[in-house]
């Protein structure tokens, strides 16, 4: 029996003697524990359920969630979750400077609107001062001579009235 029949009767069979006819290598209590944690209806009877996927034999972790899963007429449309990636231009700068600074997750994510005006304003002190490759300079049409800072630009011209 595959994991969608398995899950369609955790959600609908209103007996439990289905489970009787499973072998133990037929249940994978980590999928079905995965997949049960997508439905958000489901939320706290997943969140108690977890405590007992490594611990419980397959077919009584599976007796467990069938006896605290409510039935339904038939089994809910659950969409697959994934990780959302969000794409930013300045993705490359802004990992390092939450390195730099930092930021846990929330602070990041208030503060990135913020950081990317920043950046936005004054590019290439930033660039420099995480030092940024020659390519995305170019690619962000900086110039890259600018990476060699004030310091530089200053002994230049202490030295050019001579000679």
């Amino acid at each position: 029996m595959n994991i969608f029949a398995i899950l369609n009767n955790l959600y609908t069979n209103k007996k439990s003697d289905w489970i009787a006819g499973l072998e133990d290598t037929d249940i994978q209590p980590y999928l079905i524990q995965r997949w049960l944690c997508m439905n958000d209806r489901l939320r706290t009877h997943t969140r108690w359920l977890d405590k007992y996927v490594f611990h419980l034999t397959p077919k009584m972790y599976l007796s467990l969630a069938w006896s605290i899963i409510p039935k339904s007429e038939k089994a809910p449309f659950v969409k697959y979750i994934t990780q959302i990636k969000s794409e930013n231009e300045y993705d490359f700068l802004l990992q390092r400077v939450r390195h730099h600074m930092n930021l846990s997750d929330n602070d990041f994510e208030t503060n990135k609107h913020r950081l990317i005006n920043a950046i936005k304003a004054d590019p290439e002190n930033w660039f420099a001062f995480y030092g940024i490759e020659k390519k995305l300079w170019k690619k962000y049409n900086l110039d890259f001579n600018k990476m060699k800072g004030p310091e530089k630009e200053a002994e230049t011209s202490l030295f050019s009235g001579w000679g």
